[in-house]
């Protein structure tokens, strides 16, 4: 009879050895198996659970870092209109609050004296520099370098600032910017040998040649009062349009050439002798204006832009050959080339066009002089009431007639044509649809002119953002104060962020006494986890704790907030309210001060706020509370499982063992059984005895 080995059984006796194998590795397990399986249940419990705890965690933190220093100093602007009649302006402009740069945080600059261009400076001197309370950083150079490998080497080694070089008719200048802004991140700079030239210590005796070309500034607020505003005048740009241009025309000979204020002049290229081809070239260089095309119907007219507005903005075409027609003087007249003093005409005639209309021009001798000259010309033009007013101007040596387009035609682009002896007097001139001019306003009766309608740097950390001109009957006052409603929202969501947070840890942490006698308690998976625990605890007393330089206000119980019962937070708004109204500036330091050393995050001089900021980074860092505890329980996740697969290992050769232990004992019984049969067989068929 064959035998079976290892997992497979055999039926070849009394026994059922599958049975009887699957009960007892079933004990075993029972034993064995089981403890583990719950344990690394446990384990996977935890470590989910302190999943959940770092996502609220995180939540919180969000809601912390939203609450930045404006969030409790904010101003607000409102506008409003004293003025008396029936038609008053309305919405003439409007005011951002610390929008510009009169109230950002600057950042401390120095500057070294000049050094001849490729001076060297000496392998292994070193040069130091210190931010503020910070340690200083020590930068030697590794082989002899320039003021640029200097340069390098500060930047490369992370100091705090960041190096540069400016060049001038004295040198070149090191510069070092201290990358943190404010006077409490002023540069102490020490150096020694070849560098000792760039030490830098203001309250040092030793002369330096190191100077500060930007001193540090702290972040302060607008200036809260009352303003009042008149708009005289808007700042706009320069338009201006060319005369009536067929679509079939071309632009084949001559130069165009633009210069926009103080800029230089850009020569235009067209890739194509079109209209279209001019305006593209316009477009696609560095002019500071943008050109379109206008069709009137018939024809086609090329308007030019200036892309910046102001009076110091203005527009200079110059145009020859075909392009004569583009010409523009920032003066919006036309002006003819050079008549020498004296000039005489004696054949020939003049087309004067304004516009769409052409007015033959005939000059007479109109003063009897027995010739005509440039002043009967220009009396000729003002006789004939075309639009234009004619006038003669000097330049020196030279005399210019001057066409200046007026009443419905002011606008208007004016050529001027002349043959015979006139032809020297043939020119021409775009419209001008609009004239560069700055924005001209009074504040508190103070005059103000500005190239832009975003008029900056005129009220401390205020922005007006000019709209309408203003009338005689107006009297618009601008008032800045501070935003105690701002303030409110933003306790409000404080306490919020922070009930939110303890309501989670409680669900976390939560024991139910069962109800039924000899009943076990109902634990939630953090319930007896000290590290929660422990994250609580520093959480409240961050909470709790006093902050320097509050004038009075110092905790969060000074304006309101306090903890209840159940462990949560509570606002008094009425205390706040009060708060607000006496010391507004004094809320803002209880939440956001801070302390200039960043690396004492548990000062005193640290705002609520910033504690809270620093304490959860830590705990939510690779090395905080929740990642060791989560690391351990996975290290401990990992031996489980190591544990379980040696005892699965175990069992399975077990049940190797036991099921040849039984098959043979089956195999045994087998034969015993069939021996006994035997036997008794031949005992039955022994001869009985009488």
């Amino acid at each position: 009879m064959a035998t079976s080995t290892g997992t497979i059984s055999t039926s070849a006796g009394p026994l059922d050895v599958s049975t009887l194998v699957s009960q007892l590795i079933a004990a075993e397990s029972q034993s064995q198996l089981t403890p583990l399986t719950t344990q690394a249940s446990s384990y996977n419990t935890l470590i989910s659970a302190y999943g959940n705890l770092k996502g609220a965690l995180s939540t919180y933190q969000n809601a912390i870092k939203a609450l930045t220093s404006a969030s409790f100093s904010a101003q607000k602007s409102s506008v409003s209109n004293a003025g008396t009649g029936a038609n008053l302006t309305t919405d003439p402009f409007t005011a951002d609050i610390n929008s510009d740069a009169s109230t950002k945080a600057l950042a401390q600059r120095i500057q070294s004296a000049g050094f001849a261009s490729g001076t060297t400076f000496n392998a292994g001197d070193t040069i130091a520099i210190k931010i503020g309370a910070n340690s200083p950083t020590f930068v030697t150079l590794q082989a002899n370098a320039t003021l640029a490998g200097v340069r390098d080497a500060i930047n490369a080694a992370k100091t705090g600032a960041t190096a540069s070089i400016v060049t001038d008719g004295s040198g070149d200048h090191l510069i070092l910017e201290s990358n943190t802004a404010g006077t409490a991140n002023t540069l102490k700079v020490t150096a020694n040998n070849s560098l000792s030239s760039l030490a830098y210590d203001p309250s040092s005796s030793t002369p330096s040649t190191v100077t500060q070309i930007q001193a540090p500034r702290d972040a302060t607020q607008a200036a809260s009062g009352t303003y009042n505003v008149a708009i005289s005048q808007l700042a706009q740009t320069q338009k201006v349009s060319s005369a009536s241009i067929a679509p079939s025309s071309t632009f084949s000979s001559g130069i165009l050439a633009i210069k926009t204020g103080t800029g230089s002049t850009t020569i235009i290229q067209p890739t194509t002798n079109s209209l279209a081809g001019v305006r593209d070239a316009i477009n696609a260089s560095s002019a500071g204006v943008n050109a379109t095309i206008v069709s009137d119907g018939t024809n086609n007219h090329l308007v030019i832009t200036t892309k910046d507005s102001g009076a110091t903005n203005t527009l200079r075409i110059t145009g020859t050959g075909d392009y004569s027609v583009f010409s523009f003087d920032p003066s919006g007249t036309v002006i003819s080339p050079n008549v020498a003093t004296g000039q005489t005409y004696a054949s020939g005639a003049l087309s004067l066009k304004v516009g769409d209309n052409t007015v033959a021009i005939t000059p007479t001798d109109l003063n009897s002089s027995g010739a005509i000259d440039l002043n009967d010309v220009m009396t000729s033009i003002n006789n004939a009431n075309a639009g234009v007013t004619a006038s003669i101007t000097n330049d020196g040596t030279n005399d210019h007639l001057v066409l200046t387009p007026t009443g419905a035609n002011a606008t208007s682009a004016v050529s001027l044509t002349g043959s015979g002896d006139y032809a020297g007097l043939t020119s021409s001139g775009m419209g001008q649809l609009l004239k560069a001019q700055d924005a001209k306003l009074s504040i508190d009766g103070v005059t103000v002119t500005s190239p832009s309608n975003k008029v900056e740097n005129v009220i401390s950390g205020v922005t007006l953002n000019l709209a309408k001109v203003t009338t005689s009957a107006d009297s618009f006052n601008l008032n800045i104060n501070n935003d105690t409603s701002g303030v409110t929202s933003a306790a409000n969501s404080f306490v919020s962020a922070y009930n939110t947070l303890a309501k989670a840890i409680a669900g976390m942490t939560q024991q139910t006494p069962s109800t039924t006698l000899g009943k076990a308690t109902t634990s939630s998976p953090l319930a007896s986890e000290s590290s929660v625990q422990n994250i609580m605890s520093q959480l409240r007393s961050t909470l709790f704790s006093s902050v320097d330089g509050g004038n009075g206000i110092s905790t969060l119980s000074d304006i309101g907030i306090s903890f209840q019962k159940d462990g949560t937070l509570a606002l008094n708004a009425t205390k706040l309210s009060t708060a607000t109204t006496n010391n507004f500036a004094g809320i803002a330091n209880l939440f956001n001060a801070t302390d200039p050393d960043p690396t004492n995050t548990t000062s005193s001089k640290n705002g609520i706020v910033t504690k809270l900021q620093g304490l959860l980074t830590g705990i939510l860092g690779d090395n905080g509370i929740i990642a060791s505890k989560t690391n351990g329980l996975q290290a401990s996740l990992k031996i489980n499982q190591d544990r379980q697969t040696a005892v699965q290992t175990r069992l399975s050769n077990l049940k190797d063992a036991y099921t040849n232990q039984f098959n043979q004992l089956n195999i045994t019984l087998a034969s015993m059984s069939a021996t006994q049969s035997y036997l008794t067989q031949q005992l039955a068929n022994l001869p009985k005895v009488g």
